[in-house]
């Protein structure tokens, strides 16, 4: 998990600098020409990271992004300044976080997981402004297509999991699937997982929880009802 973090830190830097690279070379252009939100060279970008809850995973990813960037920063001869903000899981939070990045003139904005990308693509919507999203499952299913949107997908390999689940114990008869309902990430890896067991004719037992105390019930619930459980790349759980 962590090299991956680090590999999508990596990618993330690297979609920006593609947008700074660009200013800061050598060019004849005059200024009015730039792209929107971009910065002549030796001078600073502003770029609010929006991260979509409290999170350890999510923390590192931001952690690990200004990291990358700040190499990219130093690479080009330019400064960077982050603006940090948690939308606490909150739709209406998150877009009233895009508005004021978007009123505020951000160069960037990254957001880390599906809610608050989603939000960010909508605040942005023809203002031309880059959202880098990272910590994504399943961008397109998540209608991440805009023509400023890019990223990286976390993206399960569903039968490679399950494949080690059977290798560790053939004689597994039933698979408890524990996820959120409100969660993005888990809606195609929970579908691959149910279409992987029933080709095996494994029972499904499902579990779903949109709080710690409904996801706790929801384990519960299963225990006693399956050999093991699998749960996607989900906030919630």
């Amino acid at each position: 998990m962590k090299l991956f973090k680090k590999f999508a830190a990596a990618a993330l830097a690297a979609a920006l600098a593609v947008s700074m690279a660009a200013c800061s070379g050598a060019s004849s252009a005059p200024a009015s020409s730039a792209p929107a939100g971009s910065q002549p060279a030796g001078e600073g970008y502003r770029i609010a990271i929006v991260q979509q809850m409290d999170h350890a995973s999510l923390d590192e990813i931001r952690r690990a992004i200004e990291a990358e960037l700040d190499a990219k920063a130093a690479e080009l001869g330019v400064s960077i300044e982050y603006a940090e903000v948690n939308g606490q899981n909150d739709a209406t939070m998150l877009g009233q976080i895009g508005t004021q990045v978007v009123s505020d003139k951000y160069d960037a904005v990254i957001p880390i997981a599906t809610l608050a990308a989603q939000c960010m693509q909508t605040a942005t919507e023809g203002t031309g402004i880059p959202v880098v999203f990272a910590a994504i499952s399943d961008p397109e299913g998540a209608g991440l297509t805009a023509q400023n949107v890019t990223g990286t997908s976390d993206a399960l390999n569903t039968a490679f999991i399950l494949d080690m689940m059977l290798a560790q114990n053939p004689d597994i008869q039933a698979v408890g699937l524990l996820y959120s309902l409100s969660e993005a990430n888990s809606t195609k890896p929970i579908a691959e997982a149910k279409e992987y067991l029933a080709a095996k004719n494994i029972k499904v037992v499902e579990g779903t929880g949109n709080t710690n105390d409904e996801v706790l019930a929801a384990v519960n619930n299963m225990l006693d009802q399956v050999d093991a459980v699998f749960t996607p790349t989900d906030n919630v759980v």
